[in-house]
């Protein structure tokens, strides 16, 4: 008798041993699914070495054998003991969830207060964002206010150099000379032919009128009044800034603003004298008037005398002036003895007018009307 319970004791003692490890455990749950050879079995429990594998079967004797066709499989010892291994693991299991329904219950009232806690914080948080938002939203507001100024500022510093460096160009423009008679444009050979058509005046006159960047009131004076600071303000005309060269009568010719760009204005006046004592003169006699057809042209010269290339203000389409004004680089009807003012206006690029020396009128066509 007790020899047999020193066996019983020997077996519970190597069940045991067999199942102090946990792939032994999985070796014998994984068999109570199905049988396995060695290799399937291998690949069930994801071990790399089957010398690992090997020597937790050697444990597992007496749990499990192999059937007929050399697959492992449970032994009636390892069906009792894998009964056992899931009796230990329910009842490891149920005293978890009891435990775990205490520590929930803890856990719980916990979670409510903190909850409350965090959602106070969350109040006076969102409170806090709002104001330093509104805060931010204001100080956006003001820079952004502040950086407008500055660059309405700039633009109008900008106008001002630009207004300047026109006046310094039209003090430096020379005009050529009055009271001559104009020649035909030169050929090839800068050969001229001269027409007894008369130079009796001429002007040039700047132009310029930006697009203030301010708003300002308009006086009863056309001037325009800019607020820069509390305390600093300027005062320009509505009409911008005009300079001339050639007098007081250069305005009698007007011009055009040019739209935000300078405008270049070259005025003329010129008198027919031509009569019918010149025979074989352009000039032609209908209903007993002696009229030419007159074609007016321009050119610019640089201070080493090289042409400049200036532009036409093709936004003017009609003289500004009098009636009595005609359009340069169109033709006209000139009379013989009578006089006429003719109006050039053009476009010139900022480096046209930091180059533009001088200019001279020229006769581009001539003939009897």
């Amino acid at each position: 008798m007790g020899t047999e319970n020193v066996d019983e004791d020997r077996r519970r003692a190597e069940v045991f041993d067999a199942l102090s490890h946990p792939a032994r455990i999985m070796i014998l749950k994984a068999l109570s699914e199905e049988p396995l050879g060695f290799a399937d079995l291998k690949k069930r429990l994801g071990i790399d070495s089957s010398g690992h594998l090997q020597h937790h079967i050697s444990k597992l004797s007496g749990l499990i054998k192999t059937d007929d066709y050399g697959k492992y499989i449970l032994s009636d010892q390892g069906k009792d003991a894998l009964y056992s291994v899931d009796t230990v693991e329910r009842a490891v299991g149920a005293k978890r969830s009891e435990s775990k329904r205490a520590n929930n219950s803890k856990s719980n009232t916990i979670l409510k207060a903190t909850i409350l806690i965090l959602a106070v914080l969350l109040v006076v948080s969102l409170a806090l964002a709002a104001f330093k938002y509104s805060n931010v939203l204001s100080l956006q507001s003001e820079i952004a206010q502040r950086d407008s100024t500055i660059v309405n500022r700039d633009t109008l510093i900008t106008q001002l150099d630009t207004a300047i460096h026109v006046a310094e160009s039209i003090m430096k423009l020379k005009p050529p000379s009055d009271s001559q008679y104009l020649t035909m444009i030169p050929d090839s050979n800068n050969e001229r032919e001269t027409t007894k058509i008369f130079l009796s005046h001429t002007a040039a006159s700047y132009s310029y009128r930006p697009p203030y960047p301010f708003n300002a009131t308009l006086d009863g004076s056309s001037q325009k009044t800019f607020e820069l600071t509390e305390n600093r303000s300027i005062k320009l005309s509505f009409w911008g800034w005009w300079f001339n060269v050639g007098g007081m009568e250069a305005e009698r010719y007007g011009g055009a603003v040019g739209g935000g760009a300078p405008a270049l204005n070259i005025g003329v006046t010129v008198r027919n004298d031509y009569t019918s004592a010149d025979i074989g003169a352009p000039i032609g006699n209908r209903m007993g008037s002696y009229i030419s057809i007159v074609n007016l042209g321009i050119r610019f010269y640089s201070h080493n005398g090289s042409i400049v290339e200036v532009a036409e203000n093709t936004a003017i389409t009609a003289p500004t002036a009098s009636s009595n004004t005609k359009m340069g680089g169109v033709s006209f009807l000139l009379g013989s003895g009578q006089t006429k003012q003719v109006i050039f206006y053009l476009s010139p690029s900022p480096s046209d007018i930091e180059v533009i020396d001088s200019y001279e009128i020229y006769v581009s066509s001539l003939s009897a009307y």
